[in-house]
């Protein structure tokens, strides 16, 4: 019986020593795998960042090509043309509402204006946007020039920029206007331009059509561009500081885009609120304008 014990004992202690040597080589395994995993995660590390670089690269030389000009096979190169206007864009295959860069003729930098691509085909660049109250369109004649604002937002776009922009081809205007019932309304011009500076970027129109009043609520025969510090207008009674914001006032006239804002219940009985007198009247105050150009052949 001692014996056969004995013998047992010695099996198990066996077994014993085998497992502690499994478990060992097990052990000794993990320790590599880990290793293995931990210089894998690194190169993977090194290679995402690798990717990250390279991808760095191909988007600086893209922007180089559109830049510069591409070459083409052939050595042909291919001059870029900057987009003039929302016209351009939307024709260059963007058809998406948004801000994009345009170039205007003989200004030395471009500039970021909203597109709308969705209004009647699409196309159309944004000069003045109302919508909320959130900027103070009661400026002065150089914030009227350079333009104020942003374009994802409430803004005028720039009367040198308008000047710039009208002066390259023919433009159609078209006014879209919301009253705070809903209603919505537009006015639409055939032509449309501004005079320079020196002219006091007076207006020009031809051909008025729309839904908001059988009657144009722009004066069809020309205006000067008046602010509170500079009075181009008709009237003695300088418009731009009675009626607020900078305008087209002529003899103080039919409309203000660029009046007060004022909220729903306050809107109703204001002489220098947001107006489209042959749409509302002499005295509502509108929720939300947008003037938009685009070429008349598009």
């Amino acid at each position: 019986m001692e014996g056969k014990h004995k013998e047992e004992l010695d099996t198990l202690k066996e077994e014993k020593e085998n497992l502690q040597g499994l478990v060992t080589r097990q052990t000794f395994i993990i320790q590599e795998l880990e290793k293995q995993l931990t210089r894998a995660t690194t190169n993977n590390s090194v290679l995402q960042k690798q990717q990250l670089e390279l991808m760095d690269t191909v988007h600086n030389l893209v922007s180089l090509c559109s830049k510069e000009g591409v070459l083409l096979k052939g050595g042909k190169r291919e001059e870029e043309k900057p987009f003039r206007d929302c016209a351009d864009v939307y024709q260059a295959g963007f058809n998406k509402s948004g801000i994009y860069t345009i170039y205007f003729n003989n200004m030395p930098e471009p500039k970021k204006v909203f597109c709308n691509m969705d209004v009647n085909g699409g196309g159309w660049t944004v000069i003045q946007h109302r919508e909320d109250g959130s900027l103070d369109f009661q400026r002065g004649w150089k914030e009227y020039k350079m333009g104020f604002g942003n374009p994802s937002g409430e803004y005028w776009l720039g009367n040198e920029f308008i000047f710039a922009i009208t002066s390259q081809r023919q433009y159609t205007l078209r006014i879209e206007l919301m009253d705070w019932e809903g209603n919505r309304a537009y006015s639409q011009y055939d032509r449309f331009h501004i005079g320079n500076e020196k002219q006091n970027y007076r207006l020009y129109l031809k051909g008025h059509t729309g839904t908001a009043g059988k009657q144009s609520s722009l004066i069809l025969h020309g205006a000067d561009f008046s602010t509170k510090d500079a009075d181009n207008d008709n009237c003695m009674c300088k418009c731009a500081l009675m009626l607020t914001g900078g305008w087209w006032f002529d003899a103080c006239g039919p409309s203000n885009l660029n009046g007060m804002f004022y909220t729903a219940g306050q809107n109703q009985g204001k002489l220098n609120g947001i107006k489209w007198h042959y749409f509302k009247g002499p005295s509502y105050s509108l929720r939300s304008t947008t003037m938009m150009i685009r070429p008349l052949d598009f």
